[in-house]
């Protein structure tokens, strides 16, 4: 019985580690679910911002991108985020101040990181759309 306990103690102690190690991890959205991710209260770390297409030198599409690329442009954030997706489509980034989405400051630091050449139709997330 003893040598059990022996053998077993090692295993809990490893399991418990690495239960304890996943606690402060953030999950990531589920696939499809950009809509919520990321919340209004998250302020992104420099490893999330690092793999957008804004921080790789990419242009964002207004019409097309997720609420996690828009959210990573410069004084953009989840809640601006989340105004750009609701004000979809935009003709031109020039919509977004014509529509009132954002301020001229904020324009002037993400209208050389941007575009509007996506669908200019109100995009869905995927598998949501009735499909034929």
């Amino acid at each position: 019985m003893s040598l059990l306990r022996v053998a077993l103690l090692p295993l809990l102690l490893i399991f418990s580690a690495l239960v304890y190690g996943q606690q402060n991890q953030q999950a990531a959205p589920p696939p499809g679910d950009q809509s919520s991710y990321p919340a209004e209260t998250h302020k992104m770390s420099p490893g999330e911002k690092s793999n957008t297409p804004s921080a790789n030198g990419q242009m964002v599409d207004l019409n097309s991108a997720s609420k996690k690329d828009l959210a990573a442009l410069p004084g953009i954030g989840p809640d601006y985020a989340q105004t750009i997706i609701d004000a979809r489509p935009f003709a031109s980034k020039q919509d977004l101040l014509k529509k009132k989405v954002i301020s001229q400051a904020t324009y002037d630091k993400i209208q050389n990181r941007v575009t509007a050449n996506g669908p200019k139709k109100q995009s869905l997330p995927e598998g949501s759309g009735s499909e034929h």
